[in-house]
């Protein structure tokens, strides 16, 4: 991407199951038997997926008050104009098929909208960061993508035309996030939307917090390429318990 990609407001589209698994560098075996949090999930194909194959997660959207005929336009409408910005911007694809790259999108969409048809209200949730309606410690994994870090102001390494989604919002949201898990927060991407690749402005402030919450918190590799490879990770932060702290 160039410094000139930008998007007025955050575009409701989603990753395929394979795609959450790269990004977060997830072991699939590994969740098992855990508390799932996807926040915000948007129109993604893992809660999907991850409850077909018997794991236990529920998704958080603040789209998701509205009822799927209505959310599968939006994420159509969303998905074109996300493609029609690209096609603006030389070489903005030039890392991937952007055939496949389109199709994973819709295919994602296809998923979710299935699911959320029978999931809404039960593992579909309305909700929206910096207030989430769940009990403190209500989930063992937190997953968070695409929205904190990539939406931040293009000043600030984002994609959004304006800062409302500034730092002091970020660790809000962050001490949201901490307050449900009671033991992993995953968050991606961890690098700047902007070219050239380098780490999101934001990431040392972000770390910093999480240590001040009690967590110990580090950026792990990630084989999921989003075009920055150099920057390429995941957030991982563990919930220390007081004898590591001490």
């Amino acid at each position: 991407m160039s410094t000139e990609f930008s998007v007025p407001e955050v575009a409701f589209f989603g990753r395929t199951y394979s795609e959450y698994l790269q990004m977060f560098a997830l072991d699939e075996a590994a969740l098992r038997g855990r508390a799932i949090l996807d926040c915000p999930c948007g129109p993604a194909a893992f809660v999907a997926n991850a409850c077909a194959t018997g794991l236990n997660v529920v998704g958080c959207d603040p789209l998701f008050e509205f009822a799927p005929d209505e959310l599968l336009a939006r994420a159509t409408e969303n998905i074109n104009d996300l493609f029609a910005r690209l096609a603006l911007v030389t070489d903005s694809l030039t890392f991937r098929d952007p055939v496949k790259f389109r199709k994973d999108k819709f295919d994602a969409l296809d998923q979710f909208i299935a699911d959320y048809r029978n999931g809404r209200g039960t593992r579909y949730i309305h909700a929206a960061l910096p207030t989430l309606p769940f009990p403190d410690g209500a989930f063992d994994v937190v997953l968070s993508s695409n929205f904190l870090f990539c939406y931040s102001g293009i000043a600030n390494g984002g994609l959004l035309e304006d800062d409302r989604f500034d730092l002091p919002f970020h660790l809000q949201a962050i001490t949201e996030l901490a307050r449900v898990t009671r033991g992993e927060i995953r968050m991606a991407p961890t690098h700047a939307m902007q070219m050239p690749p380098r780490q999101h402005p934001y990431m040392a402030a972000a770390m910093a917090h999480l240590e001040a919450l009690g967590f110990h918190a580090e950026i792990r590799p990630s084989p999921y390429d989003d075009g920055f490879a150099p920057f390429a990770g995941v957030l991982v932060a563990h919930k220390m318990v007081r004898e590591e702290r001490d």
